[in-house]
């Protein structure tokens, strides 16, 4: 469903569309991170492309390296 500007809503925790989790979901909330320009312009990118949260790439990125060094 498109906002108001005529744009396609982001899925997920955007914030738009609920998420079915919210009601017993305890998240850890961070506002502020940091990495090189580069990095984080690839980040962007890829979130505009997949149409997903930086806090949803993070974590999957994140879960994938802690389970690929045995965590």
């Amino acid at each position: 469903m498109p906002d108001i500007f005529g744009n396609r809503q982001r899925r997920g925790s955007s914030g738009r569309i609920p998420d079915s989790r919210a009601d017993g979901y305890e998240k850890y909330v961070n506002d502020r991170y940091t990495c090189p320009p580069e990095l984080h312009a690839r980040l962007v990118k890829f979130c505009e492309d997949e149409e997903r949260a930086k806090s949803w790439v993070i974590q999957k990125a994140l879960d994938a390296w802690l389970t690929n060094k045995g965590y």
